[in-house]
């Protein structure tokens, strides 16, 4: 069997594995803005398209790699924190604070419960043909349990075609499109596939963006137990330059100055490019709903 055909089974046999009827929904780095694909569409502007080159995984596996982590609203928008039990086999203030919520039997606290749960998600590795001088970007959506996601919209693609749109030879690019549902979230309400063309007439080129060895935890932050549980008990995480580790901002008596040094820390976080300051969840926030189930969290 062709490579390209072993690819495309990845891909397929990976949709349905994650498909399947279940009882639960189970460093010092460069932050780069240039390495993260998004579907954000500007202000005011309803609907648009993207075109992009999913690149083929390493070892001829899917392409589109598993992640768990936890969203949350904070400072009213929507941030992802990768789950450090699913994620490094570590303890996790959030799933902590669930399995706390959860023992307590009460209906309003399984409710609340669902608020530190852990989503699962993909990330895949995208050239955005709008952007190419960029390089080699990273993509996250959520996995949809109801299957209306950007996923199961790529797997219709492939399953119509019947052919790996990755091949860096005969591989094709995928056009997005965008629009905002009612809740005005831009979310991704289609996906065409074009005619088949090289990843690339430059050899050079294709050849860099295919040896990219990155993987997610390259490019997205991973949290220690430290600071996730700042966040979990209602605090803000802010540097201390003082005790060399990131504190509760309710905690300092800084001077504004001193605060300003401190919340720029947080900038080296993806999840915090704007400006760095996460405001507590707490009891009276909103569930997250399936209007956040697509939508892309990255702040620009």
């Amino acid at each position: 069997m062709s490579n390209e055909k072993n690819s495309l089974l990845a891909i397929l046999e990976q949709y349905e594995a994650n498909n399947k009827p279940k009882y639960e929904k189970k460093t010092e780095k460069v932050y780069d803005l240039k390495n993260y694909f998004n579907t954000y569409i500007k202000e005011g502007v309803k609907s648009a398209t993207k075109q992009i080159r999913i690149l083929p995984s390493a070892n001829g596996g899917s392409p589109f790699v598993e992640m768990h982590g936890h969203k949350i609203q904070v400072d009213g928008e929507w941030k992802t924190f990768p789950c450090l039990k699913h994620e490094k086999g570590e303890a996790c203030p959030f799933c902590e604070a669930r399995e706390a919520l959860l023992s307590t039997g009460r209906e309003s606290d399984k409710e609340l419960a669902k608020k530190y749960g852990a989503k699962m998600m993909y990330v895949v590795k995208v050239i955005d043909r709008d952007h190419p001088e960029e390089g080699v970007k990273f993509w996250r959506f959520n996995h949809d349990y109801r299957k209306e996601g950007i996923y199961d919209k790529i797997i219709g693609v492939l399953n119509a075609l019947k052919k790996d749109v990755t091949h860096p030879e005969t591989g094709r690019d995928l056009v997005l499109t965008i629009n905002r549902n009612q809740n005005n979230v831009p979310v991704v309400s289609a996906v065409a596939s074009l005619d088949p063309t090289p990843l690339s007439e430059n050899a050079e080129e294709a050849n860099a963006w295919l040896s990219d060895s990155r993987t997610w935890e390259d490019v997205y932050s991973v949290r220690s137990y430290e600071y996730l549980e700042i966040i979990v008990k209602g605090g803000i995480p802010v540097w201390s330059s003082e005790e060399k580790k990131f504190v509760d901002k309710a905690s300092l008596t800084s001077t504004t100055s001193e605060t300003e040094e401190l919340e720029s820390e947080l900038t080296l976080g993806v999840e915090n490019v704007k400006a760095g300051i996460v405001s507590a969840p707490t009891a009276s926030e909103p569930i997250e709903t399936s209007s956040q189930e697509e939508g892309d969290d990255l702040p620009f």
